[in-house]
């Protein structure tokens, strides 16, 4: 039986709402998807679209296939499987979720990539993917960006409360037995949540007992803060770099505190 490898998992924040971020990803993702280099099939001159079921790329040369639409719940989540131009009998699953943080005026979008015991190579499809996902929804979040998506979008309060809980679980890179806290690496998480603690962020923080290798921080942060401190902890964090963790980030709509 092969083991199942550790999802490819990004995080961004986008300042609009659920609906229009789910609207820009899905309708206008031929505006924003970075169609040169190595994010296509045929290159520069070409568009992306949803159509019938299936996300395709069409360029004057023909249509290739990316993958068909698996789930699509506007605008809470889609996920499509992934071949780009080859036959989907073999394929990787692509799953992105949006969720509203705090008043409700920006968005958590988790794009999580998983299925890679399916493929011939699967380490390094996950490290080519594990890269270029984040150049992928840069240009997604740049497009979320502009002066008119700002302009029509309600405007938060940028000091009104959020929080976040940052799940850590054994990575792609984590010892076989998921014992990550006697691993060298693991001293970068505790740089990191340490340098947490110092900023005044921190609501709690600390391993899961009887869950090898898991553990979990809970942080309250500014809304205005919000996008630099997912961006963090998933670049910031060494041992999430180097793939010894794998990072999932949260938000918890706190009703009682005291």
């Amino acid at each position: 039986m092969t083991a199942t490898i550790a999802p490819v998992r990004r995080h961004v924040v986008v300042p609009v709402v659920p609906a229009v971020a789910f609207e820009v990803f899905t309708a206008e993702i031929g505006k924003w998807w970075p169609l040169g280099g190595r994010h296509s099939v045929f290159g520069e001159g070409t568009t992306v679209r949803f159509a019938h079921g299936q996300l395709v790329e069409e360029s004057p040369e023909g249509t290739a296939v990316w993958g068909s639409v698996v789930e699509w719940e506007p605008p809470d989540r889609l996920r499509i499987t992934w071949h780009p131009g080859r036959d989907g009998a073999v394929h990787t699953d692509v799953a992105v979720r949006f969720a509203a943080i705090g008043d409700g005026t920006q968005t958590l979008v988790t794009l999580e990539h998983t299925g890679w015991e399916r493929l011939a190579d699967p380490l390094a499809a996950h490290a080519e993917y594990s890269g270029g996902w984040i150049g992928v929804l840069g240009s997604y979040t740049s497009r979320l960006a502009t002066p008119a998506t700002a302009e029509a979008a309600p405007a938060a309060d940028p000091d009104a409360p959020v929080w976040l809980v940052l799940s850590a679980t054994p990575g792609v890179n984590a010892p076989a037995d998921g014992d990550v806290f006697a691993h060298p690496d693991f001293a970068e998480h505790v740089a990191f949540v340490s340098g947490l603690v110092k900023r005044g962020v921190v609501v709690g923080a600390g391993p899961i007992p009887g869950r090898t290798g898991h553990g979990m921080t809970i942080i309250r942060v500014p809304a205005g803060e919000v996008a630099e401190h997912v961006r963090a902890a998933q670049q910031d964090d060494r041992s999430v770099v180097r793939g010894l963790l794998q990072l999932e980030v949260t938000t918890w709509n706190v009703r009682m505190a005291s």
